[in-house]
C-alpha cells in the first residue's frame, strides 16, 4: 500500500510534486523581482515554466525558468522600464479619478470608463511577456506585436487583465498569496494568452 502511495507515478505524488512548484517557481519569481529592472524576464520565464510545467507537462521547470529569465534579460529589461512607467502612470491616474468622483467632482460613469480603460491597459502589459517568453524579438517588435495582439482580441485581454487585478489585489490585500499565487496567475493567463497565440506558433507545438 505505501510503496503504491509513494510511487512518483501515484496521483498524490504528482499533487504534491505540482504543488511544490507552485510554490517554488512563486518564489523564484518572487526573488529574481528584487531589482526590479528584472520583473519582465522574471514574469517572462514565470509564464514559460508554468506553461510548459503543468500544461505541457515539462518535468523540469524550474531549470526551465532560469533559462528563460537569463535569456530574456536583453529586451526585457527595457520592456520591464516601459511597463512600470505605464503602471504607475495608470495607478496614479485612476487615484486622482476615484477621488474626484468620491468628492462629486466627476461622475461615477466617468471612473467606470477610466477604470476598464486601466483593465484594458493591464491586459495589454499583462501580454507583453508572456510574448517574450515564446518568441525571440527585439524591444520595439515586442512592443508593437503586444499592442497588435490585445487590440485583436479584446474581450480576452481584458479577461487577462481582470485575472492578474484580481491576483495582484489579493497578494498586497493578504501578503501571503504572494508565495503562491503568481505561478497560478501565470497559469490562468495562460487559457487567455494560447489562444491568441495559437495562429502564429508552429503546428507541431500545438498540437502537443
Amino acid at each position: 500500500m505505501f510503496k503504491s502511495l509513494f510511487n512518483p507515478e501515484s496521483g498524490l505524488m504528482i499533487a504534491m510534486t505540482q504543488v511544490t512548484d507552485v510554490i517554488f517557481l512563486s518564489l523564484f519569481w518572487l526573488l529574481c523581482c528584487f531589482p526590479v529592472v528584472t520583473i519582465g524576464p522574471a514574469t517572462a520565464a514565470l509564464y514559460d515554466a508554468c506553461y510548459k510545467g503543468f500544461r505541457k507537462g515539462d518535468k523540469h521547470p524550474w531549470q526551465r525558468f532560469w533559462k528563460s529569465f537569463r535569456g530574456n534579460l536583453k529586451t526585457g529589461i527595457p520592456a520591464t522600464v516601459v511597463f512600470l512607467a505605464l503602471l504607475l502612470g495608470a495607478v496614479w491616474g485612476m487615484i486622482q479619478i476615484w477621488n474626484a468622483a468620491v468628492y462629486g467632482e466627476i461622475s461615477w460613469m466617468l471612473f467606470a470608463a477610466a477604470a476598464f480603460l486601466a483593465l484594458l491597459l493591464l491586459g495589454i502589459l499583462c501580454l507583453m511577456f508572456p510574448l517574450l517568453s515564446r518568441f525571440e524579438t527585439g524591444f520595439v517588435q515586442l512592443m508593437k506585436n503586444t499592442f497588435l495582439l490585445a487590440f485583436a482580441n479584446l474581450p480576452r485581454t481584458l479577461l487577462l487583465g481582470f485575472v492578474n487585478a484580481v491576483c495582484a489585489y489579493l497578494c498586497i490585500r493578504f501578503i501571503f498569496p504572494i508565495f503562491f499565487l503568481p505561478a497560478v496567475a501565470a497559469l490562468l493567463s495562460s487559457l487567455f494568452v494560447e489562444p491568441m497565440l495559437k495562429p502564429y506558433m508552429p503546428s507541431e507545438e500545438t498540437a502537443a
